[in-house]
């Protein structure tokens, strides 16, 4: 099967509900970070910053892969889509390997770090495009 037309995406009218996004994600860091100064140490407060800017960066890196994707055919978009996913998710482990290993951060702040960014961003991103549609 050949496919012979591409429907064109319009991004920009993505581009409100990234921002709107980015900007649960600063909160929702900024919740974190504070309240981890008040409990925790500021090695743990530093590992949390460290695992919300790895986070922020993987999915600034999966956007423009998925933007990215949309110019090639299904076939090629699938394998151009999973063969980056695998090499950002290697070069993350990569990453969060050393830090740990060479104690530069903390594992279990890393990991909430990286799920505040994650989990804000898979809940806003439902929360803002169901209101989006309505």
């Amino acid at each position: 099967m050949v496919f012979r037309s591409m429907p064109q995406v319009k991004f920009d009218m993505l581009h409100p509900v990234l921002m709107k996004v980015g900007a649960a994600n600063v909160v929702a860091s900024a919740i974190a970070v504070g309240t981890s100064a008040v409990i925790a140490s500021a090695f743990v407060v530093f590992s949390i910053i460290m695992g919300a800017v790895i986070g922020v960066i993987n999915l600034s890196l999966l956007t423009r892969t998925i933007k990215n994707g949309f110019s090639f055919g299904p076939e090629k978009a699938q394998r151009f889509v999973i063969k980056r996913y695998y090499i950002r998710l290697l070069t993350t482990l990569v990453i969060i390997g050393i830090l740990v290993s060479r104690n530069i951060a903390e594992p279990v702040g890393l990991i909430i770090g990286f799920s505040v960014i994650m989990m804000t961003t898979l809940a806003a991103t439902i929360y803002f495009a169901k209101k989006e549609l309505a």
